[in-house]
């Protein structure tokens, strides 16, 4: 069994209903329910996007979409119907069990979008020792003035 390809599948079904949802959500009327229904749509097209590409301006500020529960914990927030919902119970249990997110979904794709690592020793390009990200020019930029007072513990 291919479960990454299942996981992909799942979330390409979830952002569909998510974005078929949003809409109904806005046409059944009202300001409130307006501004819910932009929210779900905006994020059934990041759950989308995210299977195909991960922006980094996006990736940033979503960092909760790279793990099982983070999904979970968002289906189970903008849940428009059912089949959202279970998938995000789904993805809720799977958090406790051993089995491995799809590349998409793992701390390192996360990484790779943003820019930076947060492992230790990263070998990966531009970064410097302690797997922290270095300036092109490979050496560290501190500020050149001390702000503690002289004498201060």
């Amino acid at each position: 069994m291919n479960l990454p390809i299942i996981f992909r599948a799942a979330n390409i079904v979830v952002a569909a209903f998510m974005i078929i949802g949003g809409v109904m959500t806005c046409i059944a009327g009202g300001f409130p329910n307006f501004v819910q229904g932009i929210f779900v749509i905006l994020f059934g097209i990041m759950t989308a996007l995210f299977e195909f590409r991960l922006p980094a301006v996006i990736t940033q500020f979503a960092s909760f979409m790279f793990s099982f529960l983070g999904r979970g914990v968002c289906n189970l927030g903008l849940a428009s119907g059912i089949i959202i919902l279970i998938i995000g119970v789904a993805y809720l249990v799977l958090q406790f069990t051993n089995i491995e997110a799809p590349s998409n979904m793992q701390k390192r794709a996360y990484e790779d979008a943003v820019g930076y690592s947060t492992q230790l020793n990263d070998t990966s390009p531009n970064m410097g020792q302690g797997g922290y990200p270095q300036p092109s020019g490979g050496t560290p930029q501190y500020p050149a003035a001390n702000y503690a007072s002289p004498g201060a513990v």
